[in-house]
């Protein structure tokens, strides 16, 4: 893996829990992601996002947001996880879903739960949340609280077994 050369080059490259990973920069996504297309590694297992804001390590990221990459080559076996850093400022990264048609499905998911934009996507749209949900729930800093839920008042009912069990 170590040899592995990319085009726009590798800001980083480590092992996590076994996995091999690299960090690219944002302006090098889609060249790195096409270069491993070709190379073999054409299933993007999925895409998400990590957001550092509150990251209990002793040197913060640089960068509030990342988005990850998970792809495996087919032949081999292998899995490469590539990793973008995204400022908070200007929260965006290339669309990748002309190179991984599934990213499509996981740009939308991602822009959803967390407002990281995809420029060049063809419907950047919400996914799992209502049309008229305000905010991204997965960011850190997404105000946590809760709804009530109709039947939460008779909640003993419904989580007790019934007496014939």
């Amino acid at each position: 893996m170590s040899s592995l050369e990319i085009p726009g080059g590798v800001l980083e490259r480590g092992v996590s829990a076994g996995d091999d990973w690299i960090r690219v920069p944002r302006e090098g996504i889609l060249a790195a992601l096409t270069h491993l297309q070709e190379r073999g590694y054409r299933s993007l297992c999925f895409l998400t996002a990590v957001d550092h804001l509150a990251t209990p390590t002793v040197q913060p990221p640089a960068e509030r947001f990342e988005v990850v990459y998970q792809l495996r080559n087919l032949a081999s076996g292998h899995q490469l996880r590539v990793r973008v850093p995204v400022p908070e400022s200007d929260a965006r990264v290339p669309s990748a879903h002309r190179i991984f048609k599934p990213a499509n499905w996981d740009e939308r998911e991602t822009w959803d739960l967390f407002g990281i934009v995809f420029d060049g996507h063809p419907e950047l749209t919400r996914i799992l949340l209502p049309d008229d949900w305000e905010g991204h729930p997965l960011r850190r800093d997404f105000p946590v609280g809760g709804e009530p839920v109709d039947f939460s008042e008779d909640h003993e009912l419904w989580q007790t077994a019934p007496s014939e069990a």
